[in-house]
């Protein structure tokens, strides 16, 4: 895949130029009434469907990528700024797709268009319209899949999930950004499975979804909290481009400063159900019950010694050279029961010392270490579940329990590959998931779940150098 994409420095420079006469002056905020985004069905039997066709099909035919008006400026943007993995991504977004709908209105002339929404819960097939490739159809491009319901799961809708931003326990933000978010990019693939996705036209209905269901989490209370607007979380400014920019105070809801909302703001009831006939529905996904009856097979790999690795981390034991195709496979970790006795002192909430180290540490992370991607699997059309299975003290011999700390597919290594150097990714692990770990050294192991779509590449996707466990004195939770 390519794209007219600038350098940063040459990006930015234009930018200031040609946005200091744009018709999205980022000075310029709100209406007299609230615009109401709908969902696609009830979007395309309104005469402004015309009216979006007319601004991609002019935006896409626009090859200067330093021109507001064109579809790569607003690639160019994602590709250079978006935050992932990080504070803000719900944030950020929401002012993103706030100044590209302002962009569709004024190069359709339609002052009234919105950006309408796709509710992959209820219609998990991408839109008949975006997959027609006849007639010079705008909102067509190639993609290895068009339904995603094997990207979607109602956890992040739980009632535990009472937190909003990264960085707190319990929290919304990561939990939503690690699935369903990335699992939809990685299912259908091509432009969407790495960061120059808003290539691809079903990006800015997603995360139009994606937005929605942020303001759903927020109507459902239930003890559910936004960081006050007063706190210093809504402080600075989000970049889009040097002179582009927006109050993060701007993106705290919807209805005000940017007057607009969602024709439903209400959590999603259910999973789709996968539409194949009922004698065999199946289900898609891993859970850490279905782990527990049948985890994948161990791999045979070198293992790694425990090690500091940096100033304020402590490898505890890990696997090297891991590497991932289309079958799902564990990897044992070494860590010791002196290693082990120090997890069970950080479950209480305590700093634990390390034999080798003279720091004390508070957390755990899952970390992949020089992650990277065979050019089959940089197409997408797959992910991996990632689960860490701990074994508990418990009578029965051989009893662990499989905790989901994430996934892991090739949108979540291209967001991370973009800031150059090798990949690292690291799982936050909550501390809480130690309290009963068992003493016997050795019985730790990752399990990477592969997860489907219904075109997926054959053969080796994913290279991992080091798999490993690792403590940090930061005193971070999730």
């Amino acid at each position: 895949m390519t794209n007219g994409v600038l350098s940063r420095r040459n990006f930015m420079q234009r930018s200031v130029m040609l946005l200091g006469a744009s018709s999205i002056a980022p000075t310029v905020f709100g209406r007299t009434a609230l615009m109401v985004r709908p969902e696609w069905q009830s979007f395309k039997t309104t005469s402004h469907y015309d009216a979006l066709i007319r601004a991609v099909k002019l935006m896409k035919a626009n090859t200067n990528a330093n021109d507001p008006k064109s579809w790569n400026y607003w690639t160019n943007i994602h590709l250079r700024q978006c935050p992932h993995m990080v504070p803000y991504f719900f944030a950020w977004h929401r002012g993103y797709l706030y100044y590209f709908e302002r962009q569709l209105r004024a190069v359709s002339g339609d002052a009234n268009l919105v950006l309408p929404y796709w509710d992959y819960y209820t219609h998990p097939t991408i839109p008949a319209e975006f997959t027609n490739p006849n007639g010079g159809n705008p909102l067509y491009v190639e993609r290895v899949n068009t339904d995603v319901r094997q990207a979607l799961t109602m956890a992040p809708f739980s009632s535990t999930l009472i937190h909003f931003p990264r960085g707190t326990s319990n929290a919304f933000e990561p939990s939503f950004e690690e699935m369903p978010h990335n699992p939809v990019h990685d299912i259908i693939g091509n432009w969407m499975a790495d960061m120059q996705s808003p290539t691809d036209p079903i990006f800015w209905l997603h995360h139009a979804n994606v937005d929605r269901l942020w303001v759903a989490w927020v109507n459902a209370g239930a003890g559910r909290k936004m960081p006050a607007l007063t706190q210093p979380y809504w402080s600075g400014w989000h970049t889009y481009t040097s002179s582009l920019k927006m109050p993060r105070s701007s993106t705290y809801g919807t209805r005000t400063t940017l007057a607009y909302s969602y024709q439903n703001e209400a959590f999603p009831s259910r999973l789709p159900l996968a539409q194949l006939a009922p004698a065999t529905l199946h289900r898609v996904q891993a859970t850490p019950d279905d782990l527990q009856r049948a985890r994948p097979p161990i791999g045979s790999f070198r293992l790694s010694p425990s090690r500091q690795t940096s100033e304020q981390t402590f490898a505890l034991g890990g696997a090297l050279d891991v590497g991932l195709d289309d079958r799902s496979i564990s990897v044992q970790l070494p860590v010791s029961s002196e290693h082990t006795h120090a997890l069970a002192r950080i479950a209480t909430g305590s700093a634990a010392a390390l034999p080798g180290s003279s720091k004390r540490y508070r957390s755990v992370d899952l970390v992949l270490d020089d992650v990277e991607v065979t050019e089959a699997g940089k197409a997408g059309g797959y992910y991996y579940q990632v689960y860490l299975n701990i074994p508990v003290a418990d009578d029965a011999a051989s009893k662990s329990r499989a905790v989901l700390v994430g996934t892991l597919g090739p949108f979540k290594i291209s967001g991370a590959a973009r800031h150059g150097g090798p990949v690292q990714l690291r799982y936050p692990i909550g501390r809480a998931v130690f309290a009963d770990v068992a003493s016997e050294a050795g019985m730790m192991s990752v399990s990477f779940v592969r997860v489907n779509g219904d075109q997926s590449p054959k053969g080796g996707v994913i290279g991992v150098g080091e798999v490993r466990l690792e403590t940090s004195t930061e005193d971070e939770d999730s």
